[in-house]
């Protein structure tokens, strides 16, 4: 994406292209997510060409609340933020996990390879859903499982998880 300033008549250009291939971008990367793009919008300071996109996305499930937020610039790489919590987190103030990634591609060269990102995507996102619940102890120790369905589970395994160890100096 990028936006020009032409001398010859002192107005402000905004490459279109660049901002569909932005907004192509963030629709793949919902529909592959199986969920709908959020906002998708332009900052202009000066209001006549963009200084950034944004393009947000929500992906709630499995107890998270997830948020993919996509910045670009003209002339710059894409930058992705991930965004993970607890959806109890989000009443308590508990802020989740966020991690940046700054992609040395273009949106341009990025979009034809979206599904390929929404795998990656993905993937983060299983990362920081574990990392989340670092320090959820309080959920932790109100889990209780029995001891039959630890067996019950155990025995539906090929290969015992747990076994009985023989000493081996006898």
């Amino acid at each position: 994406m990028s936006s020009n300033n032409d001398s010859h008549h002192g107005v402000q250009t905004i490459d279109l292209q660049g901002v569909a291939s932005f907004a192509a971008l963030v629709e793949v990367l919902a529909q592959e997510l199986g969920t709908s793009p959020g906002k998708i919008h332009g900052v202009l300071p000066n209001g006549s060409s963009f200084n950034e996109l944004v393009g947000e996305i929500e992906l709630n499930n499995q107890g998270y609340q997830r948020r993919i937020i996509l910045f670009t610039k003209p002339n710059s790489p894409l930058t992705v933020r991930f965004k993970t919590s607890w959806r109890e987190g989000q009443k308590s103030g508990d802020g989740g996990v966020v991690a940046d990634y700054f992609l040395s591609a273009s949106v341009e060269q990025i979009t034809p390879q979206g599904r390929a990102l929404a795998r990656y995507i993905e993937d983060i996102f299983a990362i920081l859903d574990r990392m989340v619940s670092l320090g959820q102890s309080s959920k932790l120790a109100a889990m209780q499982v029995s001891s039959a369905a630890l067996e019950a589970f155990e025995s539906a395994e090929a290969d015992r998880l747990v076994r009985a160890v023989e000493p081996k100096n006898k």
